[in-house]
């Protein structure tokens, strides 16, 4: 029993205290006469509100419709979105819902301040006291109460022509007329601007100078407000690399909310937990068994994990996206939020062990597609590195419970991220499970293979693996097996300049390969072949191997495949000093695929060009982009090497700023190196409104946190387009913007 004690924070009557906590106020028609002075207060905001400037203009262009629903995932700021939309405007009231479990018409009513009448329902009390009224009606935290929200707002938007409704909920409201509005997770770039705020806030005086862990630690956040607004008050206790290291117990570090915020904002536990409760069985269960999928899945990979029926999967994969708690990423994909995705493993507890054997047993079957062909398609290893986050994670499960596929796990996985330039940590990972897992013979020969590819030349390890893998396919007598492993020794003696020896090889898998093989597995080879010849100046031979191979390549091989050998056909066009012939050859290797681990020498072949042609920015910042491509096992087959190093060195004679043309390559994104080599360097790349906008600035002399401030972003943000715009018009320094901006227009190949 409750004993009466304390006073109402509202009307100053008494309050029942329990044995957990004493009650802010006497009746549920006190808080929300609190809530709505608090939202009546919103003018005079206590704390800053950060990076949702874009979301506010597109919500102004719907801020018409009956029903505007923000939606999105606990944490994501949905009321404080919805407060500062609605900020000065006329005619606002609030019904804060979180703490109403049922009778949404009565918190309405009560919220208004509109009293019940004797023997009529109270939806028909609201629609006469507001037929005539003129209002904006916000709803906040109604998922637990959709259908009665739902229910109320027809009756009620029927009736009452000039009442609007602002909702915020974690799933639409299904309602005629709504407009939903996804809240999304702030851009990086203001995450990491509202945690600095936060932080100093917290910490006066606080020096935050480390964007790299800061960047890290907002990501891992999942970009979420209160995620970063739970952090930031660490600060005082956990440097930021420290709060870093510790985010995979974030359940329990987060938990220092503000006092005066909803129970649910306390902490992330509580966040997540709101939404979670909230399911049904079977919905808990597939958001359980979601849990160890971090790279995200698609719907066959779900109904693995879910050992469920594939169109019950989709219906709850449906329902979950519904109440924000997975996202459709496109392509058929879904993903959890890190966060939700931890709480998620916390709540699956012992059962993981199960659901990550039905997760492998997915993955051991596509070992077949994966060894269908001579050489593994692109195709398959593409669908590979969408799944290499998953893939990773069983990977570990099966060398902790020594499952019997964990070696061919581990080679599909070390395949993947060969293909994403990730050299080191396949090669770690496949040298681990080739020395410890058992395996048959026949997979451990194909996973030799990859090894030998990943090893490289240091010690010789490469090598070693390569003979190996030839002596296990002689023993196996398999010629495809052992034409496999004789097309890795060749590549490792190419690595290694002994060229002779790896014609050797190369021509022993042809003449076993030849009498079964398609076209296109021997034009592999005898690519292979060709490149070996370049490398050892039978230029003869060479180009009437790139000859015969072309139109099969041409004809038969995918994008990515093309790619690689126009790449060949490019480094032989560059020997005969046939610029035009080779740019050609390089650019439609870039159009064909814009990934993989051979992009970083046709950027060094673009390079060369640019420097023939004198362009030397332009050769510098290839330079750069290209070595950020590469890692491990392919910086030690570089193709021209000692011409890139004399590239570097002539321009610091004859320009100045080669390290800022080098650095403004090296911060360039894949994609971002790939679309400036596509470019026409003779026209500069058209500039954004906005970064046209930073331009003018320049130009007037702003400086910028003033321009910041103008344009209403963050000096990060002024920092990144000024980075862009020096890269699209070519120019190096400020002082180069600031004169741009102020000529009339003319290309900036003229100022290089």
């Amino acid at each position: 029993m409750a004993e009466q004690a304390g006073t109402c924070a509202t009307c100053g009557a008494a309050t029942a205290t329990s044995r957990r906590r004493h009650a802010r106020y006497c009746s549920n028609a006190c808080r929300q006469r609190a809530y709505r002075q608090r939202a009546s207060e919103l003018s005079t905001a206590l704390d800053s509100f950060i990076g949702r400037d874009d979301e506010l203009d597109r919500l102004a262009a719907v801020a018409d419709a009956r029903v505007l629903t923000l939606v999105g995932p606990a944490g994501v700021g949905k009321t404080r979105l919805a407060k500062e939309f609605t900020r000065g405007r006329a005619g606002v009231e609030w019904v804060e819902l979180a703490s109403v479990s049922s009778q949404v018409a009565l918190a309405c009513a009560t919220a208004l301040g509109l009293g019940e009448v004797t023997r009529e329902p109270v939806l028909s009390t609201l629609v006469h006291a507001l037929a005539s009224r003129t209002m904006v009606l916000v709803l906040d935290n109604c998922e637990h109460v959709a259908a009665e929200c739902a229910a109320l707002l027809e009756p009620l938007l029927l009736g009452c022509p000039g009442i609007r409704v602002v909702a915020t909920c974690r799933e639409p409201l299904r309602v005629p007329g709504e407009v939903l509005f996804a809240v999304r997770p702030l851009p990086i770039t203001c995450a990491v601007e509202l945690f600095a705020d936060r932080a100093r806030a917290n910490q006066l005086g606080l020096e935050l100078d480390d964007s790299d862990a800061l960047t890290t630690l907002c990501t891992r956040l999942d970009r979420l407000p209160l995620a970063i607004e739970l952090a930031a008050r660490l600060v005082t206790v956990l440097p930021v690399r420290e709060l870093l290291a510790r985010l995979d117990d974030r359940l329990e570090l987060l938990n220092r909310g503000n006092r005066t915020a909803a129970e649910r904002h306390q902490s992330l536990r509580a966040a997540i937990e709101w939404s979670y409760a909230r399911l049904n069985a079977e919905e808990q269960h597939a958001f359980r068994c979601l849990s160890p999928l971090p790279g995200g899945f698609g719907i066959d990979l779900a109904v693995a994990a879910c050992d469920m029926p594939a169109d019950r999967v989709l219906a709850l994969l449906s329902s979950l996206v519904a109440k924000s708690l997975l996202t459709f990423s496109g392509a058929g994909r879904f993903e959890q939020l890190e966060s939700v995705r931890l709480y998620g493993r916390e709540k699956l507890g012992g059962q993981s062990d199960a659901v990550l054997a039905r997760v492998a047993r997915w993955f051991g079957a596509r070992w077949q597609d994966f060894t269908s062909t001579v050489f593994t398609t692109p195709e398959v290893v593409g669908s590979l590195s969408a799944e290499c986050g998953n893939l990773q994670c069983v990977v570990d499960w099966a060398a902790r419970t020594r499952d019997p596929h964990h070696l061919r796990l581990a080679t599909m996985l070390a395949a993947a991220w060969r293909d994403q330039g990730r050299v080191s940590q396949g090669r770690w990972l496949l040298d681990a499970a080739v020395r410890g897992a058992e395996a048959d013979p026949a997979v451990r020969c194909l996973a030799l293979c990859h090894l030998a590819y990943l090893a490289g030349t240091e010690d010789n390890t490469g090598l070693r693996w390569a003979e190996e893998a030839v002596s296990l396919g002689r023993e196996l007598g398999e010629p495809v097996l052992l034409a496999q492993a004789l097309n890795a020794l060749g590549g490792e003696h190419v690595r290694a300049d002994r060229n002779g020896e790896a014609r050797k090889y190369y021509e022993e898998a042809i003449a076993l390969l030849a009498p079964t093989a398609s076209p296109l597995d021997l034009a592999i080879i005898e690519h292979n072949l060709a490149w070996s010849a370049l490398r050892a100046g039978d230029v003869e031979f060479a180009d009437a191997l790139i000859a015969d191979v072309l139109p099969v390549y041409r004809r038969l091989a995918s994008p990515r495949r093309l790619s690689v050998f126009l790449h060949t056909v490019g480094v032989r066009a560059l020997q005969r000093d046939e610029v035009d012939a080779a740019a050609e050859s390089f650019l439609e290797s870039l159009r064909s695929c814009r990934s993989g681990f051979w992009v970083a020498d046709v950027l060094e072949g673009l390079a060369l060009i640019a420097y023939r042609r004198g362009d030397l920015r332009r050769a510098l910042r290839l330079v750069g982009a290209a070595s950020c491509l590469r890692e491990g096992a392919f910086a030690d087959d570089l193709v021209w090497h000692a011409e890139v190093i004399e590239v570097v060195r002539a321009s610091r004679v004859a320009l100045r700023g080669v390290d800022t043309c080098l650095a403004e390559g090296r911060e360039m994104t894949r994609e971002q190196a790939v679309a400036y080599a596509l470019a026409d360097p003779a026209e500069p790349e058209e500039l954004s409104d906005r970064e046209q906008q930073v331009v003018a600035l320049v130009a007037a002399g702003r400086s910028n946190v003033s321009i910041g401030a103008e344009l209403r972003i963050s000096r990060r943000m002024v920092e990144t387009h000024l980075q862009r715009i020096r890269q699209k018009l070519g120019l190096t320094t400020r002082a180069e913007i600031a004169d741009w901006g102020r000529s009339p227009r003319v290309s900036p190949a003229a100022s290089r």
